[in-house]
């Protein structure tokens, strides 16, 4: 039987090999390291966002020069504020198991497959809660759902004039004029290509830099309907990058990368429609990871007053925004 040193060891070698197959399995966090967006930093509290509303100060039109110009400023200046979502799970080996599998290689595989369904497990509740916003242990970490009675969710299906959910803090109500709401198309039941491209610009006017979103999820009835529509123009990934990416994503369009999300294509409260597609701006939202709390896992150790031994998978992590006029969903375009 391997020492316990060997065990610790072991585990934490096979903890970077098992992180990267199981994002194969998971396109919201592929999508993420894709993009860039995993911020990793070490401690604090919570990730605070500063966010600008409104004007500093006014414009003065000259006509000789000598007219008052006017000093009237305002502080444009709020902090949108995202705590820390913390949660943990086991990973446990009993001193029957490795009782009954002798030599190093036996028990390499016993923590190989526990490690596999833990990280597997945990990346589809994070997915699960961005996504849908229906984790019940997860609750704290923040979802783009915001039509499920989430009323912290990013995303709502209804107008910008009814938006009403509060995000980082900040009402869409009382900042819907400074871009506080997020875009909305209603494809009506039947996808078209027009629904894609108003969604892309409505998010795209209302950009601080322009750009369109660079980040398209799609559920797989959408994806189908959309593929059915202009197979003749979408772009592949290149044989280079294949390997890499064509687990999940497989086309762009007008620049996004499209990625399969399974949690996408469920049915909302309000409005009471299928949730066919999220299109995200890159730049105007990130995932911030403590640098010791994304998927890492301690060493092994004795759990007293039993015969097992354990090793804990942590996470400290957040989905912060401070844009959200730059993002938008479509509803009910599953055919």
């Amino acid at each position: 039987m391997a020492p316990q040193s060997v065990i610790s060891t072991t585990l934490q070698l096979l903890r970077d090999k098992l992180v990267d197959n199981s994002y194969l399995s998971h396109p919201l966090i592929r999508a993420i390291e894709q993009a860039g967006n995993l911020v990793k930093v070490s401690g604090g509290l919570r990730v605070e966002q500063p966010v600008i509303f409104g004007e500093h100060s006014s414009i003065t039109q000259l006509s000789n020069g000598f007219e008052p110009v006017s000093m009237a400023v305002t502080d444009p200046f709020q902090t949108a504020k995202y705590e820390y979502s913390n949660f943990t799970q086991p990973i446990v080996l009993s001193a029957v198991e490795k009782a009954a599998n002798k030599g190093d290689l036996a028990v390499v595989n016993i923590l190989e497959s526990k490690m596999k369904n833990v990280m597997l497990g945990l990346k589809k509740e994070v997915s699960k809660q961005i996504i849908r916003g229906n984790s019940s242990t997860l609750t704290s970490l923040q979802t783009l759902n915001g039509m499920s009675g989430n009323t912290t969710g990013w995303l709502e299906g209804v107008s910008a004039a009814t938006q009403s959910n509060t995000v980082g803090g900040l009402s869409k109500t009382t900042y819907r004029s400074q871009n506080w709401f997020n875009q909305n198309v209603d494809a009506g039941g039947t996808l078209s290509l027009a629904d894609l491209d108003q969604l892309f610009i409505n998010c795209q006017v209302r950009s601080p830099s322009g750009e369109f979103p660079d980040i398209l999820l799609m559920s797989p009835s959408c994806f189908a309907a959309f593929q059915a529509l202009q197979q003749s123009s979408v772009r592949y990934v290149n044989a280079s990058d294949r390997n890499g990416l064509d687990a999940d994503m497989v086309a762009m369009w007008r620049g996004a990368r499209i990625y399969i999300e399974p949690n996408l294509g469920f049915t909302a409260t309000t409005p009471a429609k299928p949730v066919s597609a999220y299109a995200l701006t890159s730049s105007q939202f990130q995932l911030y990871a403590d640098t010791d709390g994304f998927f890492n896992v301690s060493d092994m150790m004795p759990v007293p007053g039993t015969a097992t031994e354990a090793a804990m998978v942590f996470c400290r992590m957040q989905l912060v925004t401070g844009h959200l006029a730059s993002h938008g969903v479509l509803l009910d375009g599953e055919a």
